[in-house]
């Protein structure tokens, strides 16, 4: 079995704040309260990650009538140093009891079941009544399959309850008078996602384009020209203007006096033929 990371109140964030118990919780406080200034400091950061899961009070262990009262609202109790006047916190879980109190953080650490169960406790409107927000949050998590057919086609034996559940699907079935609606619904795998880095200091797998291959391909035949005395330099430069003028096609907007007076020419041999 893998040994979980122990946590700090540093650590907490609006995800892994689901994963932890009350009593994970009240250690976590008492030792971030070692260091006073840190914790006065970060407290309101602290509280409003945790108050988003946990309700907290501080009490007194002595006052016994509070401590039933809380014990009763299902808070759990814990003792704490002394500390102006309270020796003990408790905690209570927010428990999810509908299904506007599901989000993209606490979905995750629910089960299939527990699911269905607020979808069946959502006053009848089944999966397709639920707000396309809620659908949407739910999907995140879960794959979900919803199909309404006759009871007896929807219960029939080696029918779509049974293969949805050979598939790993647990099943809320709501009847619609002589129809039932059935909601299919399991777990997503749970995929890290993996950064790809496309920097351009490594090339592993090819992925990326190193600063050297770039100025390879900038400087190529420079090395050439520098070996080159002048006279070969400027027989180069001669070529390289006169393949310019060979691609260059004239443009009656940039047409130069020559060019018009080569075109006088062509008129005066066409009119001597005539």
């Amino acid at each position: 079995m893998k040994q979980r990371t122990k946590l700090s109140l540093d650590d907490l964030n609006k995800s892994n704040v689901w994963t932890i118990t009350p009593n994970e919780l009240s250690q976590m406080i008492i030792d971030a309260k070692k260091k006073r200034e840190e914790f006065a400091e970060n407290e309101k950061h602290y509280m409003n990650i945790i108050r988003a899961v946990f309700d907290i009070q501080y009490l007194k262990r002595e006052e016994s009538n509070r401590v039933t009262q809380l014990e009763n609202a299902k808070y759990e109790i814990f003792s704490t140093p002394d500390e102006n006047g309270n020796n003990a916190i408790a905690i209570r879980k927010h428990p999810i009891k509908k299904v506007t109190d599901l989000t993209m953080e606490n979905i995750l650490h629910l089960e299939p079941w527990e699911v269905l169960e607020l979808i069946g406790n959502n006053m009848g409107t089944g999966w397709k009544g639920l707000p396309l927000a809620i659908q949407d949050i739910i999907e995140s998590a879960f794959f979900v399959d919803c199909t309404i057919m006759p009871t007896k086609t929807m219960r029939k034996e080696g029918g779509i309850i049974d293969k949805r559940k050979e598939d790993g699907y647990e099943v809320l079935e709501i009847e619609r008078g002589t129809w039932i609606e059935g909601i299919f619904m399991k777990p997503k795998p749970r995929v890290e996602k993996v950064h790809t880095d496309y920097g351009i200091d490594d090339d592993e797998d090819g992925r990326k384009i190193h600063n050297r291959d770039i100025d390879d391909d900038l400087d190529l035949g420079v090395e050439e020209e520098e070996d080159m005395d002048d006279e070969e330099l400027k027989k180069l430069d001669g070529e390289k203007e006169e393949e310019d003028m060979d691609d260059e096609e004239p443009d009656e907007n940039t047409l130069h006096i020559e060019d018009i007076e080569d075109i006088d020419a062509i008129d005066d041999i066409d009119e001597e033929e005539e």
